[in-house]
Formats: structure tokens, C-alpha cells, sequence
């Protein structure tokens, strides 16, 4: 019994993680896509072979797994151009009726398999399409080049259209992927201060790279996993330290009507960074910082800085003196019960603070920089390492 829940359990799929939801979300762009390319490809091809069967399978990578290198567009596209291309010339090349087809299938997928990883547009669908070339039967073996052309570039471009316009609607997807460029950094350039210590982003990709095997997985993907990964073992080691409990409560705040000169003044009275401002019912709308100001003065050189900020604060010089004429609205919000590891990231690579919100969205507090150090020191404090545990030896 044992031998079996054990043969069991090897064959038992793992958990994807992948809510009902976006299950359903999936299927239903999938179904729908599948449908927009059958019924276009219809009316502007015509009767004939007007449809790939790997669109299907296409549409099961595009909408199932958006971020996957394989469902990329030029993946999709450059994948299903090949393919047809290597299942046609096999085809020529081999045109035996009846068993005599199996050697030209063979050769269909070995050229397609072989000239899609040459061009980086590996796609799995494809060769699916180069076999169809093959065996399709006489009507696409009378299309001959055509074929490469239509249906399958058209289906290829439509599904790719469909994909453009439907993951980029759908939360929290889109597509394509973001491409990450790495950054080639000389003997004087700074490391963010998260990429000193530990594992780096590059690290990750160069590991990709030495692999050797493809990975079914992109840049982007891989950096957010292992960014959690980092969070939960943050949190593993400091406890549940929550942002409620290190925010400062002493509020130094703006309203988006407030003039610049009333902004300016609380950042110098204050000694502070940057402002947070606020609507009427105590809503985080924006922050306001001395750069904004830099930036709206407008000031070309250091000599004449300080005689455009004065333009600028005390004669109007902007058509709008108000503060929400410079502030940024894209502001760093966490909930007072959030773990303090969701601020480590944001918080070591640029951002000053982090606004606390409670469940209605309002303010009730600040983190700052300085709050999260703070914090954490006392946190080790709490909790010093294991000198013993740290060696590898039993406590």
C-alpha cells in the first residue's frame, strides 16, 4: 500500500497557486480569442484552410501564461513562420504518400525545432504546425509557400492582437513581459544598497545563463519570486513586526490647494524630505519634496537657483502656485498591519517614506527611512543570530 501512494503521489500534479479566478479569467480570453481568430480568419480567407489547430494550444500559453517566454509575440509569430516554413520544405523535400509521410514529419519538426531556437522564437504550438504542413491532406499541400502566409502568419498576427488587447486589460497582467535590461555597471558605479549583500538580480540571470537549458520562466518572473521568497524568510527571522508598530504618528502633512510657500516653509521648519499631501477626508493624493520644487523652478544652473525658487515661492512666477501643480502622485501606501518587509525594497532603492493607511484608505502615519533602521536594530537586538547555529553546529 505504501508503494502505491508513493508511485501516487510522484504522478500527483503540484499546486499552481493559481486562484479560481484567474482560472476563469483565463478561460474565458482563451475561449473568446480562439473564437475572434476563426471567425476573422474565415471572412478574410475564405472557405478553405483558414485555421491552424495550434492556435489552441497557442491560446492556452497566451492567456494561461502570459509571462512565459514561450507566448511571447515574437515567439508566437516568429515560431508559427518557421514551423510552417520547415513543415513545407519537408514536405517538397519528402513528398511520399501514405507511410511514406512519417519521414517527412520527422524532418518537419527537427528543422522547425532547430530554426526556432536559431531565432529565439521557441513556441511549442509550432510544431504542430509544421506537421500540419505535412499532413494536412491535398488542399494545404496545394497551397505550397502560401501556407506559410496563409492562415498561419495571419492566425499568428490576429492571436497576438487579440492577446495585446485582452492581457493588458485583465488585472494585474501585461503583455507582452517586461523586458529587463541589465545594467552593465563600471568600477565606479554605486550598487543599490539592496544588491550589495546577499543574492543579486544579476547573479540570478547569469546563473540563468550558465543553465544552459531553456526555463520556462522570464527575467521579471524570477526576480519577483525571489523577492518573496526574501520577504517571507525576512519575515521569519524578525517576526511579526507590523508597519503600525514603527510608523511615527506626528503628521506633517499639505492639502493639494496649499500654496508652494506654505509647502516650502513646512519642509524647512521641519527639517523634512518631502511632504505628504492629503484631501479633505485625510486621503494620501500625493507627496511634495524639495526635488518637485527643484523641477518646477525650473533652474538651469547652481548661481541661478536660488533666484528662480524665489520667483517661484513669493511672485507667482507659476501659473499655478499650488501645490498640487508639482506634486507626484504616485505615493508609497502600505495598511497599519502590513509586515515591514513590504518596505525594505522600496525604502533601500529611493523612496523617503511610506504612507500608512488604515482600511478606509486614510492617513495614520508616516515610515520614514530612518523609522525602518530603527526598527530593524531593535529588532536584531530582540533577537540576536545564533553564533552556534550560524556555524552549523546543533544548539
Amino acid at each position: 500500500m505504501n508503494i502505491l501512494r508513493a508511485a501516487w503521489l510522484r504522478l500527483k500534479p503540484e499546486p499552481t497557486g493559481v486562484s479560481a479566478a484567474e482560472q476563469l479569467r483565463s478561460a474565458v480570453a482563451g475561449g473568446l480569442a480562439v473564437l475572434f481568430v476563426g471567425w476573422a480568419s474565415w471572412y478574410l480567407l475564405g472557405a478553405g484552410p483558414f485555421m491552424v489547430a495550434s492556435v489552441g494550444a497557442s491560446a492556452v500559453l497566451v492567456f494561461a501564461a502570459p509571462a512565459s517566454p514561450f507566448a511571447q509575440p515574437w515567439s508566437v509569430v516568429g515560431g508559427y513562420v518557421v514551423s510552417a516554413a520547415s513543415g513545407v520544405l519537408a514536405a517538397h523535400l519528402l513528398p511520399g504518400p501514405g507511410p511514406g509521410l512519417v519521414p517527412a514529419t520527422a524532418l518537419a519538426a527537427g528543422l522547425a525545432i532547430f530554426g526556432m531556437l536559431a531565432l529565439r522564437c521557441l513556441h511549442p504550438p509550432g510544431g504542430a504546425v509544421a506537421l500540419f504542413a505535412v499532413l494536412g491532406g491535398e488542399p494545404v499541400r496545394a497551397l505550397g509557400w502560401q501556407f506559410v502566409l496563409t492562415p498561419v502568419l495571419a492566425n499568428a498576427v490576429l492571436l497576438v492582437v487579440v492577446a495585446l488587447l485582452v492581457n493588458n486589460l485583465l488585472p494585474g497582467r501585461h503583455y507582452p513581459r517586461r523586458r529587463i535590461e541589465e545594467l552593465e555597471r563600471g568600477p565606479d558605479t554605486e550598487a543599490d544598497p539592496q544588491d550589495r549583500l546577499g543574492l543579486r538580480r544579476q547573479d540570478l540571470h547569469a546563473a540563468l545563463r550558465r543553465y544552459g537549458h531553456l526555463v520556462d520562466v522570464g527575467n521579471e518572473e524570477l526576480d519577483e519570486i525571489v523577492e518573496q521568497a526574501e520577504r517571507l524568510a525576512f519575515r521569519r527571522s524578525f517576526g511579526e513586526l507590523a508597519c503600525g508598530d514603527i510608523m511615527s504618528r506626528a503628521l506633517v502633512t499639505v492639502r493639494a490647494e496649499s500654496t508652494l510657500l506654505e509647502a516650502w516653509r513646512l519642509l524647512r521648519r521641519h527639517r523634512l524630505s518631502s511632504l505628504l499631501v492629503v484631501d479633505s477626508l485625510g486621503r494620501v493624493a500625493g507627496t511634495v519634496g524639495h526635488d518637485d520644487f527643484l523641477r518646477a523652478a525650473k533652474a538651469d544652473t547652481i548661481s541661478g537657483m536660488r533666484q528662480q525658487l524665489f520667483r517661484l515661492l513669493r511672485l507667482n512666477f507659476a501659473r499655478d502656485s499650488s501645490v498640487g501643480s508639482i506634486m507626484r502622485r504616485e505615493v508609497l501606501s502600505v495598511a497599519v498591519d502590513a509586515h515591514v518587509a513590504e518596505l525594505v525594497t522600496p525604502l533601500s532603492r529611493g523612496t523617503h517614506l511610506a504612507a500608512v493607511v488604515d482600511g478606509d484608505g486614510r492617513l495614520v502615519g508616516v515610515v520614514a527611512q530612518a523609522d525602518l533602521i530603527a526598527a530593524l536594530y531593535q529588532s536584531n537586538l530582540s533577537h540576536p543570530p545564533d553564533p552556534l547555529a550560524s556555524k552549523g553546529e546543533p544548539a
